[in-house]
């Protein structure tokens, strides 16, 4: 008995531990996503999934092409390993080259075909300039953007990492691996203009609504002191109060007041 439950320990530690190291791989790789937010976690296993059928369709499809012509396998081979593809594809392909030369209307297929690689390779120096003219302002676009927006260099690093990091946006695009939090974030993106006139407009419409309010405050203010003076009796409102009133309209009280002398009402202490 104290042996089977030995060997259940030792099994659950070990289920326990696989988890433990994917979990910790998960952690790594996606250190924007936690684990107790389910949605936000399967969500991205999800995604993880559909970038892995996307990966094996795509290996598929070039396993049969490179079964159906196994040079090709050699081709990229020898582009791999540094070689020069031009001497393979001559060594594999000679009879089909020298039979397409000796062929007028294949002789102009490699005209047509060397004349678009000219126009390419002009049409590439002219992108690449102009990217490298263009990097130098979006640099400085990056930097304004920065100030404007109270950001840090962490969040400028973090931005620019996610657009041309290993495996950010610019990488995914090329192979389609575009996820649901990428979606979002362009759609925000796109939506930015609208929403911040948006926000302005209702900040506009509450300061408006404020100041309305605080003139309406002040007016009823000033309404309730002129009603409470207004309700007063006239002797009340003049310098004396109740105890000068109670003396000038008494004459009992007023001659009180000479026989004992004072100045003051019999009323006051």
């Amino acid at each position: 008995m104290a042996k089977k439950d030995e060997m259940q320990a030792a099994e659950t530690q070990k289920e326990k531990s696989k988890r433990d190291a994917f979990m910790e791989r998960f952690g790594q790789r996606y250190p924007d996503v936690s684990v107790d937010d389910e949605d936000a976690f399967y969500g991205r296993l999800s995604d993880e999934f559909d970038r892995i059928d996307r990966s094996d369709t795509a290996q598929k499809e070039l396993g049969e092409l490179l079964a159906n012509d196994p040079r090709s396998a050699g081709f990229l081979m020898v582009m791999r390993k540094g070689g020069n593809p031009m001497e393979y594809l001559i060594e594999q392909y000679g009879d089909d080259f020298r039979e397409a030369l000796n062929d007028e209307e294949k002789a102009k297929e490699f005209a047509s075909a060397f004349s678009k690689y000219a126009e390419k390779q002009a049409k590439n120096k002219e992108l690449q300039a102009q990217a490298e003219q263009n990097m130098e302002k979006m640099l400085a676009d990056l930097d304004v953007a920065k100030e404007e927006g109270k950001f840090t260099d962490e969040d400028a690093d973090k931005a620019y990492t996610y657009l041309y990091g290993e495996g950010g946006l610019l990488d995914r695009l090329i192979t389609n691996d575009i996820t649901k939090d990428d979606w979002m974030m362009l759609m925000k993106a796109a939506n930015y203009d609208a929403m911040q006139t948006d926000a302005n407009a209702r900040v506009a419409e509450a300061r408006q609504e404020g100041e309305v309010a605080g003139r309406n405050a002040n007016i009823n203010t000033q309404k309730h002191k002129r009603t409470r003076t207004a309700d007063l009796p006239s002797d009340l409102s003049q310098s004396g109060g109740v105890e000068s009133g109670r003396r000038n309209g008494d004459p009992l009280l007023e001659r009180l007041d000479k026989i004992v002398g004072r100045s003051r009402s019999v009323w006051e202490d």
